[in-house]
């Protein structure tokens, strides 16, 4: 996530996770406000690396596919199953990217459009602990719904629940020439609780009150500082890119992407 100081589903099983995962003790997330997720409980996030660091978060939304902010790149690895970034865990796996596609209109000055693809040069194998989120379908959920959101801002996953604010209310915190239709706020105005360092691309996650399953509603893009008063998190909202994705998934024709320098995520947060 970078700090300014100014369902349709494509796979045949997504947004499933282990209905227990094992209750241990780890250090704490360095996310502000949040704690370790357990093992197997995001098994839809993936580590994007630059020659072997992390630099960003993605999200699996198909076997070859991430979805992630489009301000992250240059040449990258992607590693999904992974919970330790310190050591090779049993369920990781190490895919190579085959290309990048930022959206078109994404603007590195404003961060409107902050979304792109990855696409993977070999399908990951999928387990219970490697399966893709569902990408949104129906109606958007209501203002004040509980969401996860997950990242790589510590050595292991790390997660928080934080609740959708009214756009208006987004607007009036962060400033209406700033906040855009496809971005949305999350977090608390009493601050606390928010991504910081290394959690660019991740995931906010909402989870369907009938089916179960979870869906990716917005990607970690952007915010005023880390957990402070009355500066909630900006994420950009996957709804309003759910054609594009579709179309850039089933597309057979790969898009030349020349990727230049890359914008680096958040500002360390002290």
């Amino acid at each position: 996530r970078f700090i300014v100081h100014t369902c349709f589903c494509l796979s045949a099983v997504c947004g499933q996770r282990l209905p227990t995962v094992e209750n241990i003790t780890q250090p704490r997330s360095r996310i502000v406000g949040g704690s370790p997720a357990p093992p197997g409980s995001w098994p839809w996030l993936v580590n994007l690396q630059l020659d072997g660091g992390l630099m960003c978060g993605g999200v699996l939304v198909d076997s070859s596919w991430v979805l992630t902010a489009a301000h992250c790149f240059s040449s990258w690895t992607a590693v999904v199953g992974e919970f330790d970034i310190t050591k090779t865990d049993p369920d990781e796996q190490l895919l190579k990217v085959n290309r990048i596609i930022p959206h078109p209109k994404f603007n590195p000055k404003t961060f409107n459009n902050d979304i792109a693809l990855v696409e993977l040069t070999s399908p990951v194998v999928l387990s219970s602990r490697v399966t893709p989120v569902c990408l949104p379908s129906g109606m958007e959920p209501p203002t004040g719904s509980p969401c996860l959101v997950a990242g790589w801002g510590s050595l292991y996953e790390g997660e928080w629940e934080v609740p959708l604010l009214p756009q208006s209310t987004c607007k009036s915190a962060l400033g209406k020439e700033l906040v855009t239709n496809t971005m949305l706020c999350a977090g608390y105005l009493s601050g606390g609780i928010d991504s910081c360092q290394g959690d660019s691309g991740g995931p906010l996650i909402y989870q369907d009150r009938i089916s179960g399953r979870f869906q990716l509603y917005g990607i970690t893009s952007w915010g005023d500082g880390c957990g402070e008063k009355g500066k909630p998190g900006v994420y950009t909202r996957v709804s309003a890119f759910s054609d594009w994705i579709q179309a850039e998934i089933q597309s057979e024709i790969p898009a030349k992407i020349e990727i230049e320098t890359p914008i680096f995520g958040r500002k360390t947060c002290v």
